[in-house]
């Protein structure tokens, strides 16, 4: 059994075409907005990072946490033994 396969449906549409050269001026707008695009971006990922900070640390005041509370005993354990056999 053969079956037919709708290929308009398979393709990518095409990406819309500017009219206008890629000329120095138009190149340097572009390289602008994708700057701002970035620092943009890096400033949302700073201030949620300083958000879940300062979460964290108010969740720790609020139970009385300190860093030694949420340090794993294994692990510890396992930094403080010395590895060299005597």
């Amino acid at each position: 059994m053969r079956f037919n396969s709708d290929r308009s449906a398979n393709r990518r549409p095409q990406a819309p075409t500017r009219s206008e050269p890629l000329n120095d001026q138009r190149f340097h707008d572009l390289i602008g907005k994708a700057s701002a695009f970035f620092a943009t971006a890096e400033r949302d990922m700073v201030a949620e990072k300083a958000a879940a900070i300062t979460e964290i640390k108010a969740l720790m005041a609020e139970y009385g946490l300190t860093l030694d509370d949420l340090r794993d005993p294994v692990e510890d354990d396992s930094l403080r033994r010395d590895p060299s056999p005597h």
